[in-house]
């Protein structure tokens, strides 16, 4: 089988197909309108049969894991069709979906029965005023009951994604490392993103040495190898169920290890989260052969590893892209 190797040596295996950019919550740091989310339109959602060709291009070219992200991909009207035959494309070892969680009370065992093998959710409070304020309007209830619902579903790893916000939830730190004392979820924490739009990412942004720190005050923190890769560095407090994990994007550059291409519910490939450039796929979604062409094109634009910014306040120009968090796919 053909592999993807970008110029710099990294073997490129992970798609991240971001199906649809619409989403049912709006959170501040991921959209940047106010008034609420956009109208989906038809050019910023890919069909069934589009999905199905892109992730069979991509395993052909030995690519073993795909991550359905958004927006929200439960609100695309065929997530369980898609899931369904994705999950049976030969060669595919891993089919993964990054959700915020408010639908999964009701489909985590569709999901599930449909072939998907974990979730990622989005959960940055456990507050719900805080909640509230953080996704504009989200209820903390829905996504709590839903993380229970993958549980019980085995959709595991179930992992909770936390972006730590200063001044918002780092106070909540400890509450988040102790839920994997008695329950198996992998708690990661993410350095907050100043994508476009957000001009004082410095009001927002805590260094993750603040997580460890705590941890380390509650029990003894031993490393673990996560089981699929990617920029999460993991640890157990000794004893725990689940695990923590950092995820590093100011104060650390995570460059070096990147293993992945997006695909934009726009139809573009963008080969570098950091980076304006895309190649457009519009044209090429009903042909198999000419897929597998731009995506080996999309690795000529992976960004060299050692040119990135060394100071965390350099580094933030970065993250001033034409595209919001939304229209990429998390």
């Amino acid at each position: 089988m053909e592999k993807l190797i970008d110029p710099f040596g990294r073997t490129i295996n992970y798609l991240r197909l971001s199906i649809t950019e619409h989403c049912n919550l709006n959170c501040f740091y991921c959209r940047s309108e106010p008034e609420g989310c956009r109208a989906v339109t038809k050019d910023k959602i890919l069909t069934a049969e589009e999905c199905l060709n892109i992730a069979e291009a991509a395993v052909e070219l030995g690519m073993t894991r795909i991550r359905l992200t958004g927006g929200e991909p439960l609100v695309h009207p065929d997530i369980t069709d898609i899931i369904f035959r994705l999950s049976r494309i030969d060669g595919l070892k891993d089919l993964s979906l990054t959700t915020n969680g408010v639908f999964l009370e009701t489909m985590a065992f569709k999901l599930a029965e449909a072939g998907l093998d974990r979730v990622n959710i989005s959960l940055d409070s456990l507050d719900e005023e805080t909640y509230r304020q953080i996704t504009r309007g989200g209820k903390l209830l829905k996504t709590l009951k839903g993380i229970e619902k993958s549980l019980q579903a085995g959709l595991n790893p179930v992992k909770l994604n936390v972006v730590l916000l200063k001044g918002i939830n780092a106070d909540e730190i400890r509450r988040f490392i102790e839920l994997t004392l008695d329950k198996a979820l992998d708690v990661r924490f993410i350095e907050y993103m100043p994508f476009h739009g957000h001009k004082n990412w410095h009001q927002y942004f805590l260094p993750l040495d603040k997580v460890m720190e705590i941890a380390a005050s509650i029990a003894p923190l031993v490393p673990v190898k996560g089981e699929h890769g990617g920029p999460a560095r993991y640890y157990r407090l000794e004893g725990a169920l689940g695990k923590i994990g950092v995820i590093y994007s100011l104060s650390r550059h995570i460059c070096s290890v990147c293993n992945r291409l997006r695909v934009t519910p726009a139809g573009t490939i963008k080969p570098c989260l950091f980076s304006d450039d895309e190649i457009d796929l519009q044209l090429s979604l009903s042909d198999k052969e000419e897929l597998k062409e731009k995506l080996r094109e999309a690795i000529k634009f992976k960004s060299d590893p050692t040119k990135v910014y060394g100071d965390p306040l350099d580094r933030v120009k970065q993250f001033q892209v034409k595209r919001p968090m939304t229209q990429i796919g998390g």
